[in-house]
């Protein structure tokens, strides 16, 4: 069974309906209630589903995060550590103004990291942090408008320093706030909190992901490599067999260290293996067919664009293999495509459908779909016989079975 993550987001609006930003809320399910867990626990958990476990502009665009930060986590340091360009961390109601406190946000401010205080109250202390804070929140259900309209006045002397007023209810509300000094809204009259659903990756994902992210790169760290492809013992067997015998067939001398079996493949044979690596991951707990038609597609498509132009067959293999992604993945493509350290005519393909590859990716769902007439007029655009097509998918699945008997074989 998939695990998923909940996240309820509400947006942050300026005077025009233009969102600076949304506030993050952890749940624990579809309801829009905050749970029955305390306050650090409930950001730790959202820190590690919706910033480390998955990427966080799938959530807010290029617009700012508030996410709730109990003192304690703070002095942990958990926030100077993420260090992410545009979440703004918030100091809750319940935090006193105590030296320790002001130092975090030093810290943060230094770091280039936005602080807010939520539900603000005034008080003893709080005006040391002010040179340090980028936003006041004031609860509109807690402090009248009037004692609202003097603490902005009391702060003119703040120039950076921005406020935000929170459970805004009303149309007149919203007048009355923006007459009284307010810079930004946010409550019920604009938007409800939306609880957003998220499939969580699970450890062998996130592993399948990290390695096609390092192969990818311009200049291989191979020293790296060999760090990640040593966590996982399996995956070390798999790459070891993968050079010796099913893909490139090495009789003579078996490769066993894994840092000269990860040099000798290279770059592309990289790529490729641990693409195929990650569709097997995240194909585990689904219907195995999924994964079969992944691999199938792969080498399917590769052998079509060698008819076509030899060089994009590398592109193409990609392409075919992570046609599916979206289905494994339970998201829609557009928000998995970003992760992908694919080249742009591969997302363009599968985002889109457009380009060689695109057109390849038809044909195939043609032929899948027994949908010959199209298939007919998209062969003889591309000037291809149904033979070599049929052939093309034939050979594609007994690379296929081959693949498969081999995992087989894995203990």
């Amino acid at each position: 069974m998939n695990a998923y993550s909940f996240v309820a987001r509400q947006a942050i609006l300026d005077v025009n309906g233009v969102p600076l930003g949304y506030e993050l809320l952890f749940r624990l399910g579809l309801e829009n209630r905050f749970p029955d867990i305390d306050a650090e626990q409930a950001t730790r958990r959202l820190i590690a589903e919706q910033f480390l476990s998955d990427k966080i502009d799938d959530l807010v665009g290029s617009a700012m995060c508030f996410v709730n930060f109990p003192d304690t986590l703070l002095e942990e340091g958990l926030a100077t550590a993420l260090n992410h360009k545009n979440m703004v961390i918030e100091i809750l109601e319940d935090a006193r103004p105590t030296p320790q406190l002001l130092e975090q946000v030093k810290k943060l401010k230094a770091a280039g990291i936005k602080v807010a205080l939520d539900d603000h109250v005034p008080g003893k202390g709080w005006s040391a942090f002010f040179p340090y804070v980028d936003f006041i929140k004031l609860d509109l259900r807690h402090l009248p408008l009037d004692e609202c309209r003097s603490i902005i006045e009391q702060c003119t002397e703040y120039t950076a320093l921005r406020f935000i007023a929170e459970k805004v209810e009303t149309r007149e509300e919203f007048n009355a706030a923006r007459e009284a000094g307010f810079d930004y809204f946010q409550g019920y009259y604009f938007q409800q909190p939306q609880v957003i659903q998220r499939r969580l990756l699970t450890t062998d994902e996130l592993t399948a992901f990290e390695l096609l992210s390092a192969v990818s790169e311009k200049h291989i760290d191979y020293d790296r490599l060999t760090a990640l492809f040593s966590r996982d013992l399996p995956l070390t067997y798999n790459l070891l067999r993968y050079v010796n015998s099913l893909h490139l067939g090495y009789k003579r001398q078996s490769i066993e260290n894994l840092r000269n079996a990860i040099v000798y493949l290279g770059q592309e044979q990289l790529k490729r293996f641990t693409a195929m690596v990650m569709t097997a991951y995240i194909s585990k707990k689904k219907n195995r067919e999924l994964y079969r038609l992944s691999i199938v597609r792969a080498r399917w498509c590769e052998l079509l664009a060698e008819q076509l132009n030899n060089s994009m067959t590398n592109d193409a293999f990609m392409c075919g293999l992570f046609s599916l992604l979206d289905v494994l993945l339970e998201r829609p493509i557009a928000e998995i495509l970003p992760q992908l350290p694919v080249s742009e005519e591969v997302k363009q393909a599968l985002g889109q459908g457009k380009g060689q590859l695109g057109f390849l990716l038809g044909l195939m769902d043609n032929h899948e779909r027994a949908n010959w007439n199209n298939l007919k007029q998209r062969l003889d655009f591309i000037g291809m016989e149904e033979k070599i097509n049929a052939d093309c998918y034939e050979k594609a699945i007994c690379w296929s079975n081959q693949l498969e008997a081999s995992r087989n074989n894995t203990p």
